[in-house]
């Protein structure tokens, strides 16, 4: 018995420490985030609602950003502001819910860019992730 007793300590303390592992200690996971913003236009003018989505090469990381009414979105990664450092194949879904006379929307939104935008084999929209960048670096056109 005294076996299982100290046994049963051991497989506790191991929990415990592969827990703690897992969870880290409160630093800093992953790589440093810069700030990744910027406006979307379909043909020249503000895109109103919609998505931006950056994609690594590999296709594992994707980070989304929200089209506003003034064509502005920014990312977020792991629940912080924008995105480490890197090149992104950028797709784009620029959508429009149709409003009703009482203003509130009706229906589903509807997808008005165009398809190549929207797929990450065809998109032609190539982006990359730097430390600094100047006013407009993460700007976006598209059509539709």
């Amino acid at each position: 018995m005294i076996v299982s007793k100290n046994l049963s300590r051991w497989s506790v303390a191991g929990a415990a420490a592969a827990i703690l592992a897992l969870i880290g200690c409160g630093g800093q996971a992953g790589p440093a985030h810069f700030p990744v913003s910027g406006k979307v236009t379909l043909n020249g003018a503000p895109a109103k609602e919609g998505s931006v989505t950056f994609s690594d090469a590999s296709g594992m990381t994707k980070l989304v950003g929200g089209i506003g009414p003034d064509g502005g979105y920014s990312l977020m990664h792991n629940r912080e502001p924008g995105a480490p450092l890197g090149e992104y194949v950028v797709t784009v879904y620029v959508t429009e819910t149709a409003i009703g006379p009482d203003g509130n929307p009706q229906g589903l939104p509807k997808t008005i860019s165009h398809a190549k935008f929207r797929d990450p084999g065809t998109t032609p929209l190539r982006l990359q992730v730097k430390e600094e960048t100047p006013p407009g670096a993460y700007d976006i056109a598209v059509t539709n």
